[in-house]
């Protein structure tokens, strides 16, 4: 699977590039779910819509990490120290994947039968 190209950019342009992945998975996910048979479980049809939009995911991932590596690297040129830079890795991977994921499983739970 190729991974779009992220550390080459500003920092704008990566985010940007995360902010179109994270769309691309959003959308996945609403039409993978509209897909979903009415009768089956909750938990089937979460599953399944993970299921078929896991590409989506890996690459949001993907360049989440691939981001925060450049991120990383620049902020030990600056010469901030590893705990301040690892809380701000752990920040971004919440705000991009962890957040997106979790409000949605939220809106599935909220949703009528």
């Amino acid at each position: 699977m190729a991974l779009p190209a992220i550390g080459g950019g500003s920092a704008a342009a990566g985010t940007r590039d995360l902010d179109a992945l994270e769309a691309d998975w959003h959308g996945c996910v609403r039409a993978a779910h509209a897909r979903q048979r009415p009768g089956q479980s909750r938990a089937g049809a979460q599953r399944n819509v993970l299921d078929e939009c896991r590409e989506h995911e890996d690459r949001l991932v993907a360049a989440t990490m691939q981001e925060q590596a450049r991120e990383d690297e620049a902020a030990r040129r600056a010469g901030l120290p590893l705990a301040v830079r690892a809380g701000t890795w752990a920040a971004s991977v919440a705000a991009y994947v962890v957040d997106p994921v979790t409000s949605w499983l939220q809106g599935w739970r909220g949703a009528p039968r």
